[in-house]
């Protein structure tokens, strides 16, 4: 799919909810950090972003694509994706809640915009983004990007 990166349900999680945003950056890098796509410097810069400059990583209603610079720790490109049952919230405003998390992985800003490409190709499409926030298993999520 993505230069070698194929979207496995090893990157996909279900979970029915988080504590807080950086829970929810946290376990939702678990898959990027174990299989060596990223360095636990990445996810701590992942939460200083936000810290720093806020909820921009909602990037649409419901969607957020947590991610970093490449020299904060990111090994290899890929992505991982997490639903919640229960929105979390990345400030007190509606618009910045989200139930899915794409956390990017990008080892340079090539594959960082192919990477954005693919999932706002998938997702522009109203039926699959209905269906990826309606999903109740990773294999209903992994047939809609695969």
């Amino acid at each position: 799919m993505l230069d070698g990166f194929k979207l496995t349900s090893d990157f996909i999680q279900m979970v029915d909810e988080v504590s807080n945003w950086e829970e929810a950056i946290i376990k939702s890098a678990k898959p990027l950090l174990k299989e060596g796509f990223i360095e636990q410097s990445y996810v701590d810069a992942m939460i200083d972003s936000v810290k720093e400059f806020g909820p921009y990583i909602v990037i649409a209603p419901n969607i957020a694509m947590p991610h970093a610079r490449p020299e904060k720790g990111a090994n290899k490109a890929g992505f991982s994706l997490m639903k919640l049952e229960k929105p979390v919230y990345f400030s007190e405003q509606e618009e910045h809640k989200a139930q899915l998390l794409i956390t990017l992985a990008c080892a340079d800003s090539n594959t960082h915009i192919e990477m954005i490409e693919f999932i706002v190709t998938v997702l522009s499409d109203e039926e699959k983004y209905n269906a990826v926030l309606e999903a109740k298993t990773i294999d209903e999520i992994l047939n809609i990007f695969v």
